[in-house]
């Protein structure tokens, strides 16, 4: 464990005392952790310069098996140790705007009703969070990807509209706009651009669009669309407390308008049948989320 987290850090900092100062130790233990995992692969994983180090390409291609074994490791033991206190563990990965908008509320009421489970909660990007199914460490993922796996059960989960808004003093043409008139306002990114939706978007809008502000989650573009600084898509269930609190508005839409936005539920078949995942199926169905 200690030898995989000293390689990684190692890898990132490229630097054996800034490895040895973030891990709290000296740096010849430094020196000798990774002489010990060169001599366990028989190959060598870095290359020495005068202060610094770099991965040499069999370097490269182990680190991301050193950070899924470490992963895994770490899961390991957080699960035993729950179980010291909790008869299981539920892992849940959600995308952000997924998880802002329905995840939350959902674990809440999960909390509520299951004191005797612990919840781990993973906010992520949809490609790490399937990594993670596939690598058993997590139960549940909340994506906008319909997954066909064999490990996978892969359930539609909720169906939302996607809007256009800004922020009040961009009080443009109240009945709407013309969709030329769209495709000349300047959008802040939409971290939302997945299936559907994004086909609608690269019909609308060239595929080299530039866009004034360019943020991966999409919670973070609202201060910047509450400044008037430009418009942006975004689910209109995540911008409700502001369009009723006046501090956004919405733009309607007079010609094309974007497909609805389908998230689905991944659940890991290996753990279908344990006691946290059969307790999360019963506060889904009460909130009538669409299964099939």
């Amino acid at each position: 464990y200690e030898i995989l987290r000293t390689f990684i850090y190692l890898a990132e900092l490229k630097n054996f005392t800034k490895t040895a100062e973030q891990l709290h130790i000296v740096q010849s233990t430094v020196s000798n952790r990774i002489k010990q995992l060169e001599e366990q692969t028989g190959k060598i994983l870095f290359t020495r310069k005068s202060r610094n180090v770099e991965l040499t390409n069999t370097g490269e291609v182990f680190l991301p098996y050193a950070k899924q074994l470490l992963a895994i490791q770490e899961a390991a033991l957080s699960q035993l140790k729950a179980l010291e206190s909790y008869k299981d563990t539920l892992n849940i990965g959600a995308v952000h705007s997924i998880y802002d908008c329905h995840v939350q509320d959902l674990i809440a009421r999960y909390m509520h009703v299951n004191k005797d489970i612990a919840v781990k909660v993973t906010v992520e990007h949809s490609s790490k969070l399937i990594q993670m199914l596939h690598e058993d460490q997590l139960d549940i993922a909340f994506t906008y990807l319909n997954v066909k796996s064999t490990k996978i059960l892969c359930q539609s989960f909720h169906r939302d509209n996607i809007i256009l808004v800004t922020g009040p003093q961009n009080r443009i043409a109240s009945h709407g706009i013309t969709d030329k008139a769209l495709r000349n306002l300047p959008l802040l990114y939409s971290a939302i651009l997945v299936g559907p939706f994004q086909e609608w978007f690269n019909l609308m809008f060239p595929r080299n669009y530039s866009y004034p502000l360019h943020i991966n989650i999409n919670s973070s573009i609202i201060p910047f669309l509450k400044e008037g600084l430009g418009f942006s898509f975004m689910i209109d269930s995540s911008v409700k407390p502001f369009l009723e609190e006046g501090s956004l508005i919405e733009i309607k839409l007079l010609e094309s308008k974007p497909p609805k936005l389908e998230s689905y539920m991944l659940i890991n078949r290996q753990r279908f049948d344990s006691l946290a995942l059969t307790r999360w199926s019963g506060i889904c169905e009460s909130k009538n989320y669409d299964s099939r």
